[in-house]
């Protein structure tokens, strides 16, 4: 049964937040028990008719647990169901393995305390902490409710009220599968602006972020030094749990460097490709630019407009553009980035433009390609699709048609359908042919009337493989603003699991068979075959600059970042060795060239050739007759080569005729040169030899000690009587730096360092 409003009673979700102190997740299990026994009392004719549980799809609106599992229900809506005659609160996926009989009987509801070691699930421990605000320490610390959950810290904001709730959105996810998490005190150096009373009671939790480089620290403060002693045990001893039992590593991205804060285009950047492994194009607020990595270059495409979106047909070798104040569709043969005397094609009927894609249209020997358009209209929207040809033009309009709706998405999906998305739903046309319609959530869907009634933005749709050779698509993965739910292909409900964000999504890709939530202080990526939520990244205020999200802009410590999301299991599509193809190692600052800038200011008129005289010189001025017969007239040359000869001597007889000049003094600064070096001549070109550059060191990773504990209350107790004793250590910090490398020189006369 479904339901599309409601939350449940506080008497279900108030026991996650009993204590403003830390605990072990146990008392969620007791206040259960009592509830259940309670309403046993109340309702004694229960007991001699055994009843069925009647659940429903509930929305919360705080974190809670799920009654089986003890787990979070974590998600933005229809976290899970709630019995409606006994309040009993589990997953969606849990509702099968609950006891059918209502109420479950008292002996069935014990579950261990924490977390399974052997499956990595349930709650191990919660309470309340303080964490620095936005601009850092000394802006000051607000109150979070933290939860141990699946070997993750999940921290969610509260209000300034005291007596509220904590808000269901997560504001960080912390995994402690992380390769280098670890959990530790502080010093006074290590938190320069926070107070000498609170730095006893401050630790630290560190995880990885960028790939051989910064790692993310998180701080938090606890209320008293014995609670911090209790956390720094918690964390440590369930570390060494995860550790000793060798969960499987489920990461699938690592976050690699590509371009830092010195390359002052990427403030503005808006969009981006991969062309090859040496070379990316940047779509900024500026216009295009070409960056090659190998040679630490960058260079202007085209004009200085504002470019929205990127794609790119390889086999056609054909660049789509969105850009200008207008947002006119544009294209580009990818040969632009080597000449300059490429034109850009403007698509006439572009005007407006929301969004757009591409695909394949018809199959064959030769796969025919496509360009969809969704045009703004008044209360509508016109969705025109051309076709790319070898032409000129390299498209010509197939069809076109108006939806009576804004368009938020587009696909072609494989069967050659054209998937429309819209507010609360997704609708696929056929384009060959008349473009009927059919709508990809099934009217008697149970999840059409929760969809209409909440009003999400449809985002993208997701095709899964089925079968053994995966070559089958068997279901649809229709992504949300709120959630993603599988469909077949009817549109009926295929699964009763479901994709929670743990947070508000930004942005949402899909690369390599997983989902990037982009959310604004973490990047959450789930497995689209099995729905599993497999790794979480600390990347703050991060949006994908592809389609796909390979490279996303990101702030670390204050500053734009470009990285690269490399795949662990496959080979990496961009070549980022610190070396070149020389073996010399490669400068991070990139030098500006501007071809069309170089034609426009050089002084070598021959190198744009108009006619073929190119050295003409007037000798006199001779009228009619046959008195210019009887000049020595010189042959102009037709080619470069001639002309150079023809020059050089005309230079030798002149000086053999002519006077000469009068010697002048020469210059100082002339005289300075000709006392000087060699290399000080006019004209030459000093080159500065290349430092070496250090590499940063790798920062440590975690001790994992592996022992034999029997209970974490027994840790507690033992472990922070021997902290309060002793005297406290502090962990020094593992920054690094190295030293900036000057621009390496260039051949390109009118190159310049490309500084911020």
């Amino acid at each position: 049964m479904e339901s599309e409003d409601g939350d449940v009673e506080d008497n279900n979700r108030g026991h996650s937040l009993s204590s403003s102190k830390s605990n072990l997740s146990d008392h969620s299990l007791s206040m259960h028990s009592v509830m259940m026994s309670h309403q046993q009392d109340l309702h004694p004719h229960r007991q001699q008719k055994a009843k069925v549980h009647q659940f429903l799809v509930r929305t919360f609106s705080s974190p809670t647990k799920c009654n089986h599992c003890t787990s979070l229900m974590v998600g933005l809506t229809r976290q899970g169901v709630v019995c409606e005659l006994c309040g009993f609160a589990c997953h969606m996926i849990c509702c099968p393995k609950v006891p059918t009989q209502c109420p479950v009987p008292s002996d069935q509801t014990k579950r261990p305390l924490g977390i399974d070691p052997t499956r990595g699930i349930g709650t191990a421990y919660e309470g309340y902490v303080k964490v620095p605000k936005l601009g850092g320490v000394k802006r000051g610390w607000v109150r979070q409710f933290v939860v141990v959950c699946d070997f993750k810290l999940f921290l969610y904001d509260i209000s300034a009220d005291r007596s509220a709730l904590p808000s269901v959105h997560v504001t960080q996810v912390l995994d402690m599968r992380d390769p280098e998490f670890t959990v530790s005190g502080v010093r006074e150096s290590d938190v320069i602006h926070a107070t000498k009373k609170d730095v006893p009671c401050i630790f630290r939790i560190t995880t990885s972020l960028l790939d051989g480089g910064s790692s993310l620290q998180t701080l938090m403060l606890a209320d008293t030094e014995s609670e911090k002693a209790k956390w720094v045990v918690a964390l440590s001893e369930l570390h060494r749990i995860l550790k000793r039992n060798n969960l499987p590593n489920t990461a699938m991205f690592r976050v690699r460097e590509v371009l830092d804060s010195t390359v002052s285009a990427i403030r503005n950047a808006l969009s981006a490709l991969i062309i090859d492994p040496e070379r990316i194009l940047l779509g900024t607020e500026d216009g295009l630019f070409c960056l090659d990595l190998d040679r630490s270059q960058i260079a202007r495409i085209g004009e200085s407009k504002k470019v929205y979106q990127l794609w790119y047909i390889a086999e056609e070798q054909l660049l789509v553009i969105l850009c200008g104040k207008q947002r006119h569709l544009r294209l580009l043969p990818i040969r632009a980035l080597e000449t300059v005397d490429v034109e850009w094609i403007k698509v006439a009927e572009s005007k407006n433009c929301i969004t757009a894609c591409t695909g394949i249209i018809e199959r064959g020997p030769q796969p025919v390609f496509c360009i969809v358009l969704a045009l703004k209209r008044q209360n509508t929207s016109q969705i025109v699709v051309y076709v790319v040809n070898r032409d000129r033009s390299r498209h010509h309009k197939m069809c076109e048609f108006t939806v009576a709706y804004p368009v938020q998405s587009l696909q072609v999906l494989s069967d050659m359908r054209l998937a429309v998305g819209h507010q609360s739903g997704f609708t696929a046309y056929c384009l060959q042919g008349a473009a009927k319609a059919m709508p990809l959530v099934h009217p008697e869907n149970q999840l059409n009337n929760f969809l209409n009634f909440s009003g999400v933005d449809a985002w993208r749709v997701i095709e899964i493989q089925s079968g053994h050779g995966g070559n089958v698509h068997g279901e649809y993965l229709l992504v949300f603003q709120t959630l993603a739910i599988y469909v077949d292909l009817q549109g009926r409900k295929s699964r009763d699991r479901e994709i929670m964000y743990p947070a508000v999504p930004k942005h949402i890709t899909y690369c390599d068979g997983h989902l990037l939530v982009y959310s604004e202080t973490h990047l959450d990526i789930f497995n689209t075959q099995t729905a599993e939520w497999v790794q979480s990244i600390g990347l703050k205020r991060s949006r994908p600059l592809m389609n796909n999200g390979s490279l996303t802009l990101t702030y670390i410590n204050d500053g734009v970042h470009v990285v690269y999301l490399a795949n662990m299991h496959t080979r990496e599509l961009l070549n980022l060795s610190p070396c070149d193809r020389d073996g010399r190692l490669k400068s991070k600052r990139f030098s500006l060239r501007e071809p069309n800038r170089t034609i426009r200011t050089s002084t070598d008129r021959r190198s744009k050739l108009i006619s073929a005289p190119t050295n003409f010189n007037h000798i006199s001025h001779m009228g009619p007759g046959d008195g210019i017969q009887k000049q020595r007239l010189l042959d102009l040359p037709t080619t470069i080569e001639t002309a150079d000869q023809s020059t050089q001597q005309q230079r030798i007889s002149t000086m053999r005729h002519a006077p000469p000049p009068p010697r002048a003094p020469p210059r100082p600064s002339m005289i300075h040169q000709l006392n000087g070096s060699n290399n000080s001549l006019p004209g030459a070109k000093r080159t500065a030899p290349a430092r070496p550059r250090d590499q940063p060191p790798s920062l440590p990773r975690s001790p994992s000690p592996l022992g034999s504990m029997s209970s974490l209350h027994d840790v507690l107790k033992v472990s922070v009587a021997d902290m309060q004793s002793e005297s406290r250590q502090s962990v020094a910090s593992n920054n690094s730096s190295s030293v900036s490398t000057p621009p390496s020189p260039t051949n390109d006369r009118l190159s310049s360092s490309y500084d911020s």
